[in-house]
C-alpha cells in the first residue's frame, strides 16, 4: 500500500476526542484525499475545540453524539481509538478493515522502531530514550501512548529516523494481527497489577504486553526487568536478544 492509494477512500475514524489523536488521523487521511467521516459519542459542544482544529477541511463529515451503522458498514477503512473493545461491539463488527493510527503509522514509514511499555515508568523511560538519541544527533521521533499521533511526523520519517512510541497495552492489542510491527528494539518496564477492570485476568493483561517483542527475531533486541516475574515469563517466549536491568 502506498499513500497515494489513500485518495478517495471512505474512512471512518471512530473518535475524535480532546487530545489530538483522532484529530491527527482525520487531517492525515484528508490530507491525502479520502473520505472522512469523524464520529464520536461526545456531543460537539463537548468536542468544540477539535471541531473548530477541522472545521476549514472540506472532505470531514462529523457524525456527533452518535454512532450510525451505516457509517462502518460503507466505510472501506475504520481507524478505532485504542480504548474501544472490538468483541461485541456492534459498529465494529460492521467493518470491513479496521487499523489504529499506530497500525497505519507502520504501514507507510520506513523508519526504525524503539518501543517501550509496561505499568510504571514507560513515559520517562520513553522520553529519556528519546532524548539520548537526540543528544547523540539523531533526528528521532517520539509518538504514542505518551500523547503524539504518529501520523502527525509520518512524511518527516525515513530509514535514518529512529522513531521511538510509548505503547499501551491496549494500543498493543490493536497490533497483533500487523506483520510490520517489528521494533528493533523493545523495553518492558515494571509489570503490575492495572487494568483490571478491562481485562479478565492479569495473565490477559500481559499477553497484550507481550505483543511488543512477538514479531522480534535473533537480530532485535529486548530489555525486561530481571525482579519481575512478568519479565522472567515473557523472556521465555522470546526470539530476540535479551538484557535485564534491575533496581538497587
Amino acid at each position: 500500500m502506498q499513500l497515494e492509494d489513500i485518495k478517495n477512500l471512505k474512512v471512518t475514524i471512530m473518535g475524535l476526542g480532546l487530545n489530538g489523536g483522532g484529530l491527527t488521523s482525520a487531517k492525515f487521511f484528508a490530507k491525502h484525499g479520502a473520505k472522512v467521516t469523524v464520529t464520536d459519542l461526545k456531543s460537539e459542544e463537548e468536542l468544540k475545540p477539535s471541531i473548530q482544529a477541522l472545521k476549514d477541511i472540506e472532505n470531514i463529515r462529523f457524525v456527533l453524539g452518535r454512532h450510525d451503522i451505516e457509517d462502518f458498514e460503507t466505510a472501506d477503512l475504520v481507524i478505532k481509538n485504542p480504548v474501544v473493545k472490538r468483541i461485541g461491539n456492534k459498529y465494529l463488527e460492521k467493518a470491513k478493515w479496521i487499523e489504529s493510527d499506530i497500525s497505519v503509522f507502520l504501514k507507510f514509514t520506513k523508519a526504525p522502531i524503539l518501543a517501550i511499555t509496561g505499568t510504571k515508568g514507560k513515559s520517562s523511560t520513553t522520553k529519556a530514550l528519546h532524548y539520548g538519541l537526540i543528544s547523540l544527533g539523531y533526528k528521532a521521533f517520539l509518538g504514542g501512548n505518551i500523547g503524539c499521533n504518529p501520523l502527525a511526523f509520518l512524511e518527516e520519517t525515513n530509514e535514518n529516523t529512529p522513531v521511538v512510541l510509548e505503547l499501551s497495552s491496549w494500543q498493543l492489542r490493536d497490533l497483533k494481527t500487523s506483520s510490520e510491527f517489528k521494533p528493533h528494539l523493545a523495553i518492558v518496564t515494571p509489570i503490575m497489577k492495572d487494568h483490571q477492570n478491562w481485562y479478565s485476568s492479569m495473565e490477559e493483561y500481559v499477553e497484550d504486553k507481550s505483543i511488543i517483542f512477538q514479531n522480534q527475531t535473533e537480530k532485535d533486541f529486548l530489555i525486561l526487568n530481571y525482579d519481575d516475574e512478568w519479565g522472567k515469563k515473557m523472556a521465555s517466549k522470546a526470539h530476540s536478544n535479551i538484557f535485564w536491568y534491575q533496581y538497587y
